[in-house]
């Protein structure tokens, strides 16, 4: 009995989701993000690269973007901010300026290699445009809800960690329950935004995009 229920519970902990995290890279996140939340981005990014969980995750949003695989987006913000500002590309650019992002501070030597995590790293923006979210503490975990609903990754789950503590702040409590509350049912609604190409809608009139994206109710 017993040699027959070993190797199931070694089959069953080679597949845990966590399987693969680099420990010390959680911790370092977790030591970083309140003080400087790019860094500590990057180190979580680099606590799952090598996860079973974020294979999964890859695994599952390759599928939905299949028809983009192998072309990264391109972003020029000189070139966009020149489009109209009810447009994606027009909006994306002045947010990106107005808060002075780059679209490369969370691209790392694989993502610029690999297609999908490209794409992952740039989307973060492009979803505060999506959902009109602010890049405001409360506003970014209206976003990292939105994102953990369609990607069910770790990043996300370990940003919305953090709602607990912001939770205590009675200046965010409802704004920041009404966001997570938004987020989710935005998540929840809305078509797979990985598999929606910004690349070939930058003109486009936000609205429309919106609504190609089955978010257009919430606006």
């Amino acid at each position: 009995m017993t040699s027959r229920i070993q190797p199931f519970s070694k089959r069953q902990r080679s597949w845990s989701p966590l399987s693969g995290i680099d420990w010390s890279e959680l911790r370092a996140a977790y030591q970083t993000f309140l003080s400087n939340p790019a860094a500590g981005i990057l180190h979580i990014l680099a606590a799952g690269r090598r996860s079973q969980w974020q294979r999964w995750v890859e695994n599952r949003l390759e599928r939905q973007a299949a028809h983009l695989a192998h072309r990264p987006i391109a972003v020029d913000l000189d070139a966009l901010v020149q489009l109209p500002p009810d447009t994606l590309g027009g909006t994306y650019a002045r947010h990106m300026l107005r808060y002075r992002f780059d679209p490369a501070t969370f691209m790392t030597d694989e993502a610029n290699r690999e297609w999908l995590r490209q794409r992952m790293a740039i989307s973060h923006d492009i979803y505060h445009i999506y959902t009109g979210f602010d890049a405001s503490p409360v506003g970014e975990f209206g976003v990292a809800v939105y994102t953990l609903v369609q990607y069910r990754d770790l990043l996300n789950v370990f940003v919305l960690s953090f709602v607990p503590l912001s939770l205590t702040n009675p200046l965010w409590t409802v704004p920041l329950l009404r966001a997570l509350w938004r987020g989710y049912w935005m998540g929840v609604r809305g078509r797979a935004a990985i598999a929606y190409p910004p690349e070939l809608n930058w003109e486009k009139p936000l609205a429309i995009v919106r609504q190609e994206l089955g978010l257009g109710e919430f606006f």
